[in-house]
C-alpha cells in the first residue's frame, strides 16, 4: 500500500534539511531546475530574466514524447524525426555561508550530448562524450550567502545516415562534437540532462571523486587478490586531496563491514599531507573464509574509509565491495570463483529508453530493467556501445548480473578528435566504475582498432584497474587487436578467434512485436511485416531456442541475446515505431520469447506454453510447448492429447529441439488447455491456459519506486491498464482504444502502440494483448492524483495514488536516489572440483563427428545447424522436411552441411566458416531463381549443371579445397521477393 508521509517522517524530512553536517556531505541537486526548449541570447547571464521557462527536475530529457512515434526506417538507420539543437537549463540556489573554505563539486552523471556549463555567467568548462560522470570544482566560482545561478547549454544535435554515404563513412566529422555514437543508429539521440545531478561539498582535506576528466581524481580504489575460500586479501587505494594552505596530519581508517553491517576488516594509516598535495594512500588486509560474490549469490560488502582529524570524521566515502575471481577458457568456458556459469542474458542500449520518458527515469525504473532480466534468469548483461549508468551498475552488483561494460563508441575505429574523446572516455569510465564487482570485461571497441590504438586503449585498463580481474575485449577481435584481448566478442556465432576464449556479443537479431500472437489470431491471420524481420511472437519465442546454440556448447563462455527491450535504435523495418528485437516491448511488457528465455536460462525443470487460447471456430493450429523436461502431456478439456518425450519431431514442419514439444494440428475448442511437464516419470511443472469472455471492464494497477510515487519533479509512476471479462481474467485477444483522464499534480506521459505512429503522449491509446502500460511523472508537488480509464462499452477503471512529499530546500535535497532492497541471499554450497568440472564438460562436447567439416561457426539468426551423410531420401535442410531425391554418383560418400531455410533472405549477413578436414570437393546447390552473389561467382566453378526434385531446381557450383583449409560461405541472397531456397552444401573427400 502507498500511503503519504506520516508526521513523524515528515518531521525526520524538516529536520535533516536544518542540520549541517560535521563533514563531507552529497547533496541531490536534481530538482527544481528552469528549462528552455531555444537558443536565446545571453542565457549563460546571471541576469537574464528565465521566469518564463519551464519548471523540469533531472533527470530530464527534452526528447521524452517524440522518440517511439515514427516508423523505423529500413537500414539501421534509427529514429531520426526528433527535435534537435541548443537548449538550456538555469538554476538558482544559495550557497550556506558555512560553504566557505570548502571545495563544492557538481557531478553530472551524463549529459546528451554537449554540455558548457556556466556558474555565475563564467564558463567552467564542457563536456561532450554523452554517456558518461563529469564534474567540476564550482568553489572559485561561488557567492556565499547569496543566490547563485548554474546555466548548462545542452545540445543534442547529432550525425543522421542520411548525412553521408554509407553508415561507416565518419572521417569527414572528425572534430566538434560530430562523435560517430552521436547517432540514432547506435543510440537514441534522446538531449538533455537526462541523469542524476549530485553536488558534493568537502572539507579541504578530503578524499577525491572517481572523476578524472576537469577535476583530475581517481577517487578510492578497492579489490580483493589472492583469493580463495579460506581468505582473501583486501586492497584499499583512497586518494586524499589537501587543498588547504596548512598542512594536515590525520588518520585514515579503511573499514570492510559485511551484508549485516558488522565489520570484518578495520585498515589504519597516519599520513602527513602538504598544502596542494593529492596522495594514493595504500592499504592492505586480510579477510578470513569471505562470503564470494556470484551470480546466483551476489554476496555485497562495502568498503568505509574516513579521514579523522583530532576525532573528528573530516570526510567519508562508501565503496562496494564484491570477492570474487574470473577464469574464461578457451576450451572450458567461463568460471567464477571456480564455479562453471554459462554467461547468459541480453545486451541492452545503455539509454534503456522508454516510450513518453526517452532516457531521462528514475534510478528505480532502470533497476525494473534489469530486475527482469534477473528474473528470467539473465546473469549477463552488454550495455552497447556505451557505458551503463550508476544506477545500472548498482543493480547488476545487486542482482548478480555480470556486465560487459564499454567506454563510447558506434562502430569501427575513428581519428582524429573522435579519438581522443574515445581514449579519454575510457580511462573516465574505468576509474569511475572499477569497484563494481559485476563488472567482468572491459570493452574496448565494439569492433577492432589498429595497434596503436589498442595499445593504448589497453594502457589505460592496466594503469587504472590492475588488480580488478577482469577481461579486456573487443567484437570480433581481429588478428592486430589479439594481442592485447583477453576474450573475444563473437557475434551471432561469428568471429571467433581460436587462440581466445569468446563471449558472444549479439546473437538472436530477428525482430517481432509483442502485438502478433501468431498467424491464426485476427487481425493477423496474414499478417507481414515491411522487410525479412516478420515472425510473429510464437515464432519469435521457438526462435530463441535455436539462437541459443549459438552459445550452448559447454566451452562456449555464453553471452548476449541482442536486445532486451524494444529500442528506437537501428531499426530495420519500417512497419514499426521501434526495432522489436526484444525479449520485452518498450514498457516492459514481456513477449512470449521471454518466458522462453526463463525456460532456457534457469536450471530447474520448467516449461512454457506458448500463445493464448483464444481463436476462431474451426481454428487448428500447432501448439507448442518449451520444457526442460523429459516428456509433456497436453490436456485440452481435461483429455490428453499426447504425451511427446523430448527431441521428438511430430509433423513434417516442426523444427527438431530437445525443449521444443510440438501437438501438432490440434482442433481448437473453448475451454482449458493445459501442459504438465515430467522429468523421470514425476510431474515437474505445469502451465495452464483458459479461453477467456468477452471484455466486460478495465481495470489498472499501478507500480511505483521503494519510496512509493515521489514528488521529486522527476519521478515516474507507471500503470498497467489491461481488458478483463467477468471473472477478472486479462483478455489476451482485446486490442481496443482506451482514453484516459489524469487529475491532481502528475504530468501524463502515456505510452506507446508498437505499430501505429503518433501514439507517444496522447490521453488515448489501444491495448495490444489485452494490455498496455502507461507513466506519469511527478511534479514538485505532494497530494493524490487519480488516473480514469474508459473504454466504449467496458465498465470504467479508476486508480488514486498518493504522491509523497519530498524533502526539497534551496534547490537540492539531502535524500539521494536510492534502489529497491537487495532481496534474502541463499548460499551456495562448494563447487565440485575443476577437474570434474572439466570432465564432464569433455563429455557433454563429445558430438558424432565429422569427417569433412570441423570448427563450424554460422552467423544467421536461426542457428540450427547440423553435418548429414549425403543419401537418397536424406534432409536437406536442419528446419525442414525437404529432402533429397537420387544422388549423383560423384557426391556419394560425402557429408552435408544442413544449413536452416528459414534464413534464405536473412539480411544482416549471414556468413559460414569451417576448416576442411580432408583435401576435397565443395559442392553448393543455389536455387536457379535467385541472383547469384559476388562470393558464388568469384570463389566457385559454375558446373554448368542443375539439381532438381520435382519444380525446384538448384544451380550446381564446385570448388577444389585443401586439408586444414579455412572456407568462409557468404550470405545465402537479400532478395526479398517470393520465398525461394536457401543453398545446399556438400563436401565429397577426393
Amino acid at each position: 500500500m502507498i500511503t503519504q508521509p506520516t508526521s513523524k517522517l515528515r518531521t525526520f524530512i524538516t529536520f535533516v534539511l536544518i542540520v549541517r553536517a560535521l563533514h563531507g556531505e552529497t547533496l541531490n541537486f536534481n530538482p527544481d531546475w528552469r528549462f528552455e526548449k531555444s537558443d536565446p541570447p545571453g542565457a549563460q547571464a546571471i541576469a537574464f530574466d528565465d521566469r518564463d521557462w519551464k519548471s523540469v527536475s533531472t533527470p530530464h530529457t527534452f526528447n521524452d514524447t517524440d522518440t517511439f512515434d515514427d516508423w523505423s526506417p529500413a537500414g539501421h538507420k534509427g529514429e531520426m524525426n526528433q527535435w534537435m539543437g541548443r537548449t538550456w537549463y538555469r538554476k538558482h540556489f544559495v550557497a550556506p555561508e558555512d560553504w566557505q573554505n570548502k571545495t563544492v563539486i557538481i557531478e553530472f552523471e551524463a549529459v546528451r550530448q554537449l554540455a558548457e556549463v556556466y556558474v555565475n555567467g563564467v564558463k567552467i568548462g564542457s563536456s561532450i562524450n554523452g554517456f558518461l560522470p563529469f564534474a567540476f570544482d564550482l568553489s572559485p566560482h561561488l557567492k556565499f550567502g547569496r543566490e547563485n545561478v548554474l546555466a548548462v547549454m545542452v545540445d543534442n544535435s547529432f550525425i543522421k545516415d542520411d548525412d553521408y554515404e554509407g553508415w561507416h563513412s565518419w572521417d569527414k566529422y572528425e572534430g566538434g562534437a560530430k562523435l560517430p555514437w552521436n547517432n540514432p543508429h547506435w543510440h537514441p539521440a534522446h538531449g538533455g540532462i537526462y541523469r542524476n545531478v549530485r553536488l558534493h561539498v568537502k572539507e579541504p582535506l578530503h578524499l577525491t571523486l572517481p572523476l578524472y576528466s576537469n577535476l583530475g581524481t581517481v577517487g578510492t580504489y578497492v579489490y580483493a587478490r589472492e583469493i580463495s575460500r579460506a581468505e582473501a586479501m583486501i586492497g584499499i587505494e583512497p586518494q586524499i586531496q589537501n587543498s588547504g594552505t596548512s598542512t594536515r596530519t590525520f588518520k585514515v581508517r579503511s573499514r570492510v563491514l559485511n551484508r549485516d553491517g558488522a565489520t570484518v576488516l578495520t585498515l589504519e594509516k597516519e599520513v602527513r599531507l602538504e598544502p596542494s598535495e593529492t596522495r594514493i594512500i595504500q592499504l592492505s588486509g586480510r579477510v578470513r573464509h569471505p562470503q564470494l560474490w556470484e551470480p546466483q549469490y551476489p554476496y555485497l560488502y562495502s568498503v568505509d574509509t574516513e579521514l579523522i582529524e583530532q576525532n573528528r570524521v573530516v570526510d567519508s566515502d562508501q565503496q562496494p565491495l564484491g570477492i570474487r575471481w574470473f577464469h574464461f577458457d578457451k576450451d572450458y568456458g567461463f568460471f567464477i570463483n571456480d564455479r562453471y556459469v554459462k554467461l547468459q542474458g541480453w545486451g541492452q542500449k545503455s539509454t534503456n529508453e522508454w516510450p513518453g520518458l526517452g532516457a531521462a527515469q528514475p534510478d528505480w525504473l532502470h533497476d525494473f530493467t534489469l530486475k527482469m532480466i534477473r528474473d528470467a534468469g539473465g546473469n549477463f548483461i552488454r550495455w552497447g556501445h556505451t557505458a551503463g549508468s550508476p544506477a545500472q551498475l548498482k543493480a547488476s552488483d545487486k542482482y548478480g548480473i555480470l556486465t560487459l561494460q564499454p567506454g563510447v563508441d558506434g562502430e569501427k575505429d575513428v581519428t582524429g578528435s573522435p579519438w581522443e574523446v574515445r581514449l579519454a572516455s575510457f580511462r573516465d569510465v574505468i576509474i569511475y566504475y572499477r569497484n563494481h564487482p559485476s563488472i567482468a570485461i572491459w570493452e574496448g571497441g565494439n569492433q577492432s582498432v589498429t595497434d596503436e590504438h589498442a595499445t593504448a586503449l589497453r594502457a589505460v585498463m592496466d594503469q587504472y584497474d590492475p588488480h580488478g580481474g577482469r577481461a579486456y575485449a573487443h567484437r570480433r577481435a581481429n588478428a592486430v587487436v589479439e594481442p592485447y584481448c583477453d576474450i573475444t566478442i563473437s557475434t551471432e556465432g561469428s568471429g571467433f578467434r581460436p587462440a581466445l576464449p569468446t563471449v558472444e556479443g549479439e546473437y538472436n537479431r530477428e525482430e517481432s512485436p509483442r502485438r502478433v500472437w501468431d498467424r491464426q489470431t485476427p487481425p493477423y491471420l496474414n499478417w507481414h511485416a515491411s522487410g525479412s524481420y516478420d515472425l510473429s511472437s510464437e515464432e519469435f519465442a521457438i526462435n530463441q531456442l535455436f539462437q541459443y546454440e549459438k552459445i550452448a556448447s559447454p566451452k562456449h563462455c555464453g553471452g548476449a541475446n541482442w536486445i532486451f527491450s524494444d529500442s528506437t535504435s537501428g531499426g530495420r523495418v519500417d512497419s514499426e515505431v521501434a526495432r522489436t528485437s526484444g525479449e520485452v516491448d518498450a514498457v516492459r511488457l514481456p513477449k512470449e520469447a521471454y518466458w522462453v528465455c526463463k525456460v532456457i536460462f534457469t536450471d530447474e525443470p520448467d516449461l512454457h506454453l506458448i500463445g493464448h487460447w483464444n481463436y476462431p471456430t474451426g481454428t487448428v493450429k500447432d501448439v507448442h510447448v518449451v520444457a526442460d523436461c523429459d516428456e509433456v502431456e497436453l490436456f485440452l478439456n481435461g483429455r490428453s492429447l499426447g504425451r511427446l518425450p523430448a527431441q521428438t519431431q511430430v509433423s513434417e514442419q516442426s523444427v527438431l529441439h530437445p525443449l521444443l514439444f510440438t501437438f501438432p494440428k490440434v482442433q481448437y475448442e473453448p475451454g482449458e488447455l493445459l501442459a504438465i511437464g515430467y522429468v523421470k516419470g514425476k510431474e515437474v511443472a505445469r502451465m495452464l491456459k483458459r479461453t477467456h469472455g468477452p471484455a466486460t471492464a478495465l481495470r489498472i494497477t499501478p507500480i511505483t519506486g521503494p519510496g512509493g510515487f515521489l514528488a521529486t519533479g522527476s519521478d515516474v509512476a507507471l500503470f498497467d491498464v489491461e481488458a478483463v471479462d467477468a471473472a477478472g481474467n486479462r483478455c489476451l485477444t482485446w486490442e481496443g482504444r482506451v482514453d484516459f483522464e489524469l487529475s491532481g499534480p502528475g504530468i501524463w506521459r502515456g505510452g506507446y502502440n508498437s505499430g501505429r505512429i503518433d501514439s507517444i503522449n496522447h490521453t488515448w491509446l489501444n491495448l495490444e494483448c489485452g494490455i498496455n502500460r502507461v507513466a506519469v511523472r511527478s511534479t514538485l508537488e505532494p497530494g493524490t492524483i487519480e488516473l480514469i480509464a474508459r473504454s466504449k462499452g467496458l465498465q470504467d477503471a479508476a486508480q488514486k495514488l498518493e504522491v509523497n512529499a519530498f524533502g526539497i530546500q534551496n534547490g537540492m535535497s539531502r535524500q539521494l536516489p536510492v534502489l529497491p532492497p537487495q532481496e534474502a541471499l541463499t548460499p551456495l554450497p562448494e563447487p565440485p572440483s575443476l577437474e570434474q568440472q572439466r570432465a564432464e564438460a569433455d563429455t557433454a562436447n563429445r558430438q558424432p563427428s565429422s569427417a569433412m567439416f570441423d570448427q563450424i561457426s554460422y552467423s544467421g539468426p536461426t542457428n540450427n545447424v547440423a553435418v548429414v551423410k549425403v543419401r537418397p531420401n536424406g534432409q536437406m535442410y536442419s528446419d525442414h522436411h525437404q529432402v533429397f531425391a537420387t544422388i549423383p554418383d560423384e557426391w556419394k560418400g560425402g557429408e552435408c552441411l544442413l544449413l536452416p531455410n528459414a534464413d534464405w533472405n536473412y539480411s544482416a549477413v549471414d556468413l559460414l566458416q569451417f576448416e576442411s578436414k580432408q583435401n576435397a570437393t565443395l559442392y553448393i546447390l543455389h536455387d536457379t531463381r535467385l541472383p547469384k552473389e559476388s562470393w558464388l561467382e568469384a570463389g566457385f566453378e559454375r558446373t554448368g549443371k542443375q539439381y532438381a526434385i520435382g519444380q525446384h531446381h538448384w544451380d550446381v557450383y564446385q570448388r577444389k579445397v585443401s586439408k586444414g583449409e579455412s572456407v568462409l560461405i557468404g550470405s545465402n541472397t537479400e532478395d526479398s521477393g517470393p520465398k525461394r531456397w536457401m543453398m545446399v552444401l556438400i563436401s565429397v573427400a577426393d
